[in-house]
């Protein structure tokens, strides 16, 4: 332990000065009362003068202390002056105010705190003992009667008594010395623990305020209120607003977009929509449209109670106009690949006919093989006809006219259709539960189940029994969506294929036109509806459809 701190701080000089005054005011106080009152006959008429003098000194001592003793004197020559100044200050006070029966003896005990209060534990023990000693001083020429007005005590008093209350005076001097050292020191350790943790939460502070705003991710926090309560550097940038227009702002009306949903929405709903979205969003200063990415974090503390929210935005507008030239970019590889298979598929009728109609021309030709060739011209023309209408429903297959359809008891009518082959070698299980009713238009519900339908019927193998399962499902967290899976135990599809399946013109059947699955999909994308499917080889395959249960 050091006997000098290094350095006494401006707050503790300041708490020192106050309480210095304090006690010179209540000091100068009771001597008043006591002349004014006479109860104190020790004080003499012909001494006031030196009492107002030694009152007035410790004034500008205290104000000496606080403001001029810091600008020449460090921690050393400060609590020196302040000691043996306030010990040269307390002696002739107590000298004139009645020496031993003064009511001014505690006067030695604000010595000892002022320099525990200044410097710690060993100091305050040396301002006990120079208290002590000029304290025993005093009442040493008290006894003996050098003190002048005052009468000897050694013809009331025994030394001895004399002796033991000295004594005690000193144990008390002592006491304060410790305990006033001791919260001193405390009070020291408590402020550099203090200093410490202060300094760790600067740099943590820091360190998360230079993390949110090196991010390239926009973060907002708002309040239950949806008041923001900071923005990070990156969210100034997307939005280009300063932030003493965000800070306070409700978020929600710098996102228009957002704004008419939570009036439309109620707060569960709003709140479930904004966990994850995506929107085109209007800057405000020039007007340029950025397609925002924004996921909503709700803000819990340690109680488990929610106090705010956190707000997370993507600047995802190139990543959008990237994602639209590798759709552009995958549409033209579908158009050609699209438009290679419609040529292929109509060379064939065409050189048929092509062929049909050369012979036609010739004058050698039978009556018979004139309506033979005749007869497949009309075949090959039919043929494109049904090719083309084919590729019509496939390529732009209409809106319909949706309705509210019961599911389960379609499937049970088109089920009809195949009651010859469910008496042969055909196993069909329909499982339906309880379901909602779908919005689609009944044509093309039809053509999309006969085709599943028979798709799975062709993919069977010839020495197994066909088994088809068709089950009807509603599942709470596709609120909006009936399921219609159908499997069969038929061939598989392997990986390969699976990717390819729903592409126009492709298939790995010997006759087909591979518009089948195609047309499937297109119309149930354009109901927004999904369609997928998995297969293990030679096991199982399933196709599964989901169908809106609202337009």
């Amino acid at each position: 332990m050091q006997w000098f701190p290094k350095t006494i701080e401006k707050s503790r000089l300041k708490w020192l000065f106050v309480f210095r005054l304090v006690a010179n005011s209540f000091l100068t106080l009771l001597i008043v009362l006591f002349f004014i009152k006479g109860q104190t006959p020790a004080i003499l008429d012909s001494w006031i003068w030196a009492i107002s003098l030694i009152l007035s000194a410790s004034y500008l001592l205290t104000l000496a202390h606080y403001f001029l003793w810091p600008k020449f004197f460090g921690p050393v020559g400060q609590i020196i002056i302040q000691m043996v100044c306030d010990i040269i200050l307390a002696a002739p006070l107590l000298a004139l105010t009645g020496g031993f029966d003064s009511t001014l003896n505690f006067y030695f005990l604000l010595v000892v705190i002022n320099s525990a209060f200044l410097g710690g534990l060993k100091i305050s023990f040396v301002a006990a003992a120079l208290s002590t000693l000029t304290w025993a001083a005093i009442l040493d020429l008290h006894y003996y009667g050098y003190l002048p007005g005052l009468p000897p005590l050694n013809e009331t008093m025994f030394a001895s008594d004399l002796a033991l209350v000295i004594l005690v005076n000193t144990g008390a001097s002592y006491l304060v010395a410790v305990l006033g050292g001791h919260l001193s020191t405390q009070l020291d350790i408590s402020k550099q623990a203090l200093d410490t943790s202060q300094h760790s939460l600067d740099r943590l502070s820091e360190l998360n305020e230079n993390i949110l705003h090196s991010i390239d991710t926009g973060l907002i926090t708002a309040d239950t209120e949806g008041k923001i309560l900071s923005v990070n550097r990156a969210a100034r940038k997307m939005l280009q607003i300063d932030s003493l227009r965000l800070l306070g702002a409700r978020w929600l009306s710098f996102f228009p977009e957002l704004e008419k949903h939570s009036l439309e929405l109620n707060e569960h709903d709003f709140q479930q929509l904004l966990k994850n979205l995506r929107f085109k969003h209007l800057r405000e200063i020039d007007k340029a449209e950025l397609i925002i990415e924004l996921s909503s974090l709700d803000l819990i503390d340690i109680n488990n109670e929610n106090w705010g929210q956190l707000l997370v935005f993507k600047d995802q507008t190139t990543f959008s106009q990237m994602e639209a030239e590798i759709k552009r970019s995958e549409h033209m590889a579908v158009v050609g690949r699209l438009a290679a298979g419609l040529a292929h598929e109509i060379r064939t009728p065409l050189a048929s006919m092509t062929s049909s109609w050369h012979m036609l021309l010739t004058d050698s030709l039978k009556k018979e093989d004139r309506d033979r060739l005749m007869l497949i011209i009309g075949r090959e023309m039919d043929r494109l006809e049904g090719l083309v209408e084919d590729f019509l429903s496939f390529a732009k297959p209409s809106g319909g006219r949706p309705r509210a359809i019961d599911l389960n008891r379609l499937i049970g009518e088109q089920l009809c259709l195949y009651e010859s082959w469910t008496k042969n070698d055909l196993v069909i299980d329909f499982h339906s539960q309880e379901i909602p009713k779908v919005y689609f238009d009944y044509d093309q519900l039809c053509q999309v189940f006969c085709n599943l339908v028979q798709n799975a019927l062709e993919a069977s193998k010839p020495d197994r029994q066909t088994q088809l399962t068709i089950n009807t499902s509603y599942q709470t967290d596709r609120a909006n969506y009936v399921t219609l899976s159908i499997t069969d135990n038929g061939e598989g599809i392997n990986e390969e294929n699976i990717k390819r399946i729903f592409e126009p013109f492709f298939t790995t059947k010997k006759k087909g036109t591979g518009l089948g699955l195609a047309t499937v999909w297109s119309i149930i994308n354009k109901g927004n509806g999904h369609i997928s499917v998995r297969s293990t080889p030679n096991l199982l395959t399933t196709f599964t459809v989901l169908i809106p249960v609202t337009s």
